[in-house]
């Protein structure tokens, strides 16, 4: 969409004016704005793509690095991922690299950029020239995707397929043609096939289908999307194993409590966020040039995209997990909502200041808080990630160690096996392994648990004087130090290393 002549004429004007607005001025052109995305990027994504695992991670790495023939069966006995995923992984999975963990990384790394790269088509298209790269820098950058984004599991891929199927029903509704039918029909395939949950996207679909079909009268070839959308669960047949997998194991997933109406609106619109955006409007009103105001035609059906892609998702899974027990609002199972949030304050910004403006405001507002370098120094390492604990064992070789599972699944399977090579309850120990004698536990002090273990205590550690415990969010450690207590041994805490801490008891 071409850029109006007066709004390009006072954007060359802004570079005469001198001081802090043509700084701003300068600094919001493409190709400089663009290296100043990256070099940004570089700084906050690096370090969290060379973290450690954590366990979920743990569980990705322990169903593919055997390769893609074993990674079917785990991934249909222990669905704790779609088996497209971990099809895709074992190809990123090297075992004797030191990058082992960024390597595995690299799918979610492609999903990120693909999802960066519709998003950018999408705003450059339907919000305005010079729009695509606000939208970019407020997504990669939004603080629950740099949290979620990065790992080894199937959300970033997902939320490319998610923001690649709503560029082309877009792309499709404007032109009709059918090879952007054809990358639709694709693109939601993918989204079923990478993760169930992000299907929710076809809500928001039909939602924008209905509004322009039935209130902008545009019905040419509907038909054919139609066609596609009856096409979707017939291709998806294959994945109904995995669905009925899924089904069996539904008790065993992690209980969420209900959410409230914070949590909503928390999700709604995460604080570093919108907080940042705020101070840079407040700051942009006062030093940067007021934008020509804007011609062209408005796009009231991008704006129903847009709040659909944002509101649908969340809604329906808070209304579902408040009056049903499936607790499904889940931040991670709503990560394909990002892209539209970002589309939605880019929009915002566009309105407000204008393509030059947009851009310098969503760097202004992301640099306040959410991808700060000074504040995220503290946040290079995570603090669920394994290493550091893993680490700290090694650092005892030989010496028993008490290890809790760390999956809910452990309180519904036979945790006392330990680390077996068929189930992945001590993934982490997969992926990380030690010298150390294991003594196993699940991941919560269940009363079976405890006459276990306080019977293996008097009868297999009386000739043991050091004994380990690692301890995560405080779970076990009230009820362990002191059963230790009693069979005559003194507590000393190491370093906490993340959430998790490490006991050693000696005698």
């Amino acid at each position: 969409m071409p850029q109006p002549v007066q709004q390009r004429k006072e954007a060359e004007k802004s570079l005469e004016t001198p001081g802090v607005p043509r700084f701003l001025a300068a600094i919001s052109g493409g190709p400089v704005f663009a290296v100043l995305l990256a070099a940004l990027a570089v700084d906050v994504w690096m370090p969290l793509l060379f973290r450690s695992f954590w366990v979920d991670e743990a569980g990705t790495y322990w169903m593919v690095h055997e390769g893609v023939a074993q990674s079917i069966p785990k991934t249909l006995v222990f669905p704790g991922q779609s088996i497209l995923y971990s099809i895709i992984a074992a190809f990123f999975c090297f075992d004797g690299s030191p990058l082992r963990d960024f390597l595995l990384r690299i799918p979610s790394v492609i999903g990120i950029v693909l999802a960066a790269y519709f998003l950018f088509r999408i705003g450059e298209t339907w919000i305005g020239r010079g729009a695509g790269l606000a939208a970019v820098a407020l997504f990669i950058f939004h603080p629950d995707l740099t949290l979620i984004g990065y790992q080894a599991r199937p959300y970033a891929l997902a939320i490319g397929a998610v923001t690649a199927s709503c560029w082309s029903l877009l792309e499709w509704d404007r032109n009709r043609f059918r090879k952007h039918l054809v990358l639709y029909l694709l693109a939601s395939l993918l989204v079923f096939y990478l993760h169930y949950f992000f299907a929710a996207i076809l809500a928001v679909h039909a939602i924008y289908v209905a509004y322009v079909a039935l209130l902008r009268g545009r019905i040419t070839r509907i038909w054919e999307l139609f066609c596609a959308w009856c096409a979707i669960p017939l291709l998806s047949l294959p994945l109904v194993p995995h669905l009925r997998s899924l089904m069996r194991e539904r008790t065993t997933m992690p209980y969420l409590h209900a959410p409230s109406i914070r949590d909503l609106t928390d999700y709604l619109g995460p604080s570093e966020l919108l907080a940042g955006l705020l101070i840079a409007a407040v700051v942009m009103a006062f030093l940067y040039p007021r934008p020509a105001a804007h011609a062209g035609e408005r796009k009231p059906e991008l704006m129903i995209l847009i709040l659909a892609w944002w509101l649908v998702g969340p809604l329906l899974f808070f209304m579902i997990s408040r009056a049903t027990p499936m607790t499904v609002f889940v931040p991670r199972y709503l990560a394909f909502t990002y892209p539209g949030q970002a589309l939605a304050l880019t929009y915002l910004g566009y309105l407000a200041f204008g393509a030059r403006g947009a851009r310098v405001w969503a760097l202004a507002g992301v640099l306040a808080f959410a991808a700060n370098p000074l504040i995220l120094t503290r946040w290079k390492n995570g603090k669920d990630e394994l290493l550091p604990i893993i680490r700290l064992v090694r650092a005892r070789p030989n010496v028993p160690v008490f290890f809790p599972s760390l999956l809910q699944q452990s309180l519904f399977y036979d945790w006392r096996a330990g680390n077996r090579p068929d189930s992945y309850l001590f993934a982490p120990l997969v992926a990380y392994p030690i010298s150390n004698p294991l003594l196993p536990m699940p991941v919560a002090p269940i009363e079976e648990a405890k006459v276990y273990l306080s019977g293996f205590i008097d009868s297999r550690l009386t000739a043991v004087p050091e004994v380990l415990f690692v301890d995560k969010d405080d779970r076990w450690a009230d009820w362990l130090k002191d059963q230790m207590s009693r069979a005559g041994y003194r507590a000393a805490v190491e370093p906490p290393a993340g959430n998790f801490t490490l006991y050693v008891f000696r005698r």
